[in-house]
């Protein structure tokens, strides 16, 4: 019977390995947009302090509940600093457009990971769909820019 479990426990291993890969190619090719990737997140490995030198621009890592992708190649072996959140040249920020999935607002990082027309965050209890390009600021900042769709709790059902 151990032994059984310990062959399936493989295969399952393999499967997610696979179904990372294909999805971090999707990613980097530009298929797989930002709503993709945050309802992939099983997928997507978390970010570990590592070397990022040979891993492809937009290869997607999640850190702290947020999809990032790859922005610029670089070793981050000795700098724990270095985290997506933290290092915001190396990495740049996804969102989606399903409100199912609307994760709370993240602060964009200089030009990169701001909002666009139909993507969505989660703010004081309520999700919001952005309405304006290049939306850097959150709802209670900048409410002409933000649709309210209703409570977290009657969107996300």
């Amino acid at each position: 019977m151990d032994k059984l479990m310990a062959i399936a426990v493989e295969a399952v291993r393999r499967q997610g390995k696979e179904d990372a890969q294909v999805l971090a190619e999707r990613a980097v090719s530009g298929k797989a947009d930002g709503t993709e990737l945050t309802a992939s997140q099983d997928s997507i490995p978390t970010w570990r302090q590592r070397d990022y030198s040979n891993v492809p621009i937009g290869t997607p890592y999640k850190w702290k509940g947020v999809v990032y992708k790859l922005w610029q190649q670089h070793d981050a072996t000795a700098q724990p600093d270095w985290s997506p959140d933290l290092a915001v040249s190396l990495w740049d920020l996804c969102h989606t457009t399903d409100p199912r999935l609307a994760a709370a607002y993240v602060q964009a990082q200089g030009a990169r990971g701001m909002y666009q027309p139909g993507e969505v965050c989660t703010e004081n209890s309520h999700v919001w769909q952005c309405i304006q390009s290049d939306t850097g600021y959150p709802p209670s900042q900048l409410p002409g820019s933000w649709t309210d769709l209703g409570t977290v709790k009657e969107v996300q059902i």
